[in-house]
């Protein structure tokens, strides 16, 4: 099965430029009260140019400006305060490591975010599966995994796509039974940090993959990327959203892909509506 990657951003650059958009936003909003800052200032300062030389000021007038300017002036000794703070911070390794794990957070929550975003806007199961291939790649690190998809009809697991590995290592359907595999999609649901991960011999993990309580599939995760060795704590809610959005993101591909296409009618969409 072809992946065209030029076709659309990946994953990762998808994260990046949210991420970037969501700081940028901040920048803005910073540089638009610096700028108020400054005009609300050169006006005040104005005001008692005027009041000193010019016309006076009324006594409400000239106090107020003067409250003004010293809530000015406090607001500019706390900031200095807060900069002095922050450059000790920056000296500290400790501060330093919780600013290196509130980023690798963020990160990690906008990729869950853009992730599960290309998940329901898949139109065909290769959109599914590139997606799925991108977080298990670039995000969680494993580097060798085998996606089997449920045939209902021989109650049979059979590989629908295949990365990394040994390219002569055959995969073969598999008939859900006992063992790891049983349990791991025994729960009935999507997966959660905690459930059973079907881990033997020559598998990490057998991850389920759910469209509510409909077993689409089973992602058969082998291997780690070689500067990998095992799963980290922010892994596990990558893996949650891979075990849901990806088994409805198949299924709603399946049914788009054997729905008849039906004009819209009012009373059609005000019978779906009442019932």
């Amino acid at each position: 099965m072809s992946r065209d990657e030029a076709d659309s951003p990946s994953l990762r650059d998808q994260t990046q430029a949210f991420l970037h958009e969501f700081f940028v936003k901040g920048q803005e909003l910073i540089r638009e009260l610096i700028e108020e800052n400054e005009r609300l200032r050169s006006s005040m300062a104005a005001a008692d140019r005027d009041g000193q030389g010019g016309p006076e000021l009324s006594p409400t007038s000239a106090e107020m400006v003067g409250k003004l300017m010293r809530q000015v002036e406090a607001l500019e000794s706390e900031v200095g305060e807060i900069r002095r703070m922050a450059g000790s911070v920056q000296n500290d390794a400790g501060y330093r490591e919780r600013l290196q794990s509130l980023e690798d957070e963020h990160y990690n929550l906008a990729a869950m975010y853009v992730a599960s975003g290309q998940f329901h806007a898949a139109i065909t199961v290769d959109e599914v599966l590139r997606t799925v291939t991108e977080i298990l790649l670039n995000f969680v690190g494993v580097g060798a995994f085998t996606l089997y998809v449920v045939d209902e009809t021989h109650q049979l697991l059979f590989p629908l796509w295949r990365e990394g590995g040994d390219p002569a290592e055959r995969t073969e359907q598999s008939r859900p039974s006992e063992g790891p595999l049983a349990d791991a999609i025994g729960i009935g649901r999507a997966w959660r940090a905690g459930d059973p991960m079907g881990a033997e011999e020559g598998v990490l993990m057998h991850l389920p993959l759910y469209s509510g309580t409909r077993l689409v599939g089973v992602l058969r995760l082998e291997s780690f990327l070689p500067q990998k060795s095992a799963f980290a704590d922010t892994d596990f809610g990558l893996l949650e959203l891979i075990s849901g959005h990806s088994g409805i993101g198949i299924e709603m591909a399946w049914i788009r892909a054997h729905a008849k296409p039906v004009p819209l009618e009012r009373q059609a969409i005000e019978h779906l509506v009442g019932g």
